[in-house]
């Protein structure tokens, strides 16, 4: 709990490898930390592409380190529903799914967001309160903190405000731009798992050290990991990027036109000459 004795709500959007791995971690490690999972899908989460066989590295790691079971070893003949499974177990009692985030709403230092609701959805979620609910539009709030693993679509990643964060796909979309997503392809389960992992333990010591009266802060957090999670960073990079890019082709024309200009200066000048 923070000084006021206050517990930190987070909510988490997205439930495949990065946000139940992200859960997981908080889970397992804090007791003052609460938090709901969004997702729109339902249960069971057998959806998750990419063929029946997994062979991820960092899933080793991920079970030893959270103690996760599955019905085989991992790494040993484990299919993805195997491991969505073992990463849902301990989390199902946080989880509203058949919801879609419509929009996230900063409001008096906290997040509000608001969903509609595609399915029926699970009850069982201890989201931090149902602010209002018209037909099968809800608003959940509040919370100090909303991590987008909602992949390259991510409402989080478009919102881009101070106190959200990105990891999974809906990061590595801007990372790896430059690849059209080939490399996500081959390596996007690893890296979703370890960025869940990497998040965690950030937002654990945070809690250890910031005051959550207000939504929370990534001031503890090193700079280059500041880059590489908060959405208002990343989108100020890839702005930065995009400008860049102009410029740069601006003056790619400009230089294969300059010819033209000056042979065009040099003409207006001749006609005042002669005037």
């Amino acid at each position: 709990k923070n000084e006021d004795g206050l517990s930190t709500s987070i909510a988490i959007i997205g439930a495949s490898y990065a946000g139940l791995t992200l859960a997981n971690t908080l889970q397992q490690n804090s007791s003052s930390i609460t938090f709901t999972i969004f997702d729109s899908k339902t249960l069971p989460f057998t959806y998750v592409a990419g063929g029946d066989a997994f062979n991820v590295p960092s899933y080793s790691s991920l079970a030893t380190r959270l103690g996760l079971k599955t019905s085989q070893q991992a790494n040993n003949g484990l299919t993805r529903k195997d491991v969505i499974e073992s990463l849902i177990k301990r989390v199902t009692q946080h989880l509203i799914v058949g919801t879609r985030i419509e929009k996230i709403e900063e409001r008096n230092n906290s997040f509000y967001l608001q969903t509609r609701q595609n399915l029926h959805s699970s009850d069982g979620a201890s989201s931090a309160a149902t602010a209002s609910s018209n037909n099968n539009h809800k608003v959940y709030g509040p919370y100090q903190c909303v991590v987008g693993a909602d992949g390259v679509r991510s409402k989080c990643r478009t919102s881009a405000l101070n106190g959200t964060f990105l990891i999974g796909d809906a990061r590595w979309v801007n990372d790896r731009w430059y690849d059209l997503g080939l490399r996500r392809i081959e390596r996007g389960a690893d890296i979703a798992i370890l960025d869940g992992l990497e998040l965690g333990g950030l937002l654990l010591r945070a809690e250890e050290t910031d005051n959550k009266d207000c939504h929370y802060s990534s001031q503890s957090f090193p700079l280059a990991l500041r880059m590489k999670f908060c959405a208002r960073q990343i989108q100020i990079a890839r702005m930065t990027r995009i400008l860049s890019t102009s410029i740069v082709f601006i003056a790619m024309v400009a230089i294969k036109n300059l010819s033209t200009l000056q042979s065009l200066l040099l003409s207006i000048l001749d006609r005042k000459k002669i005037s």
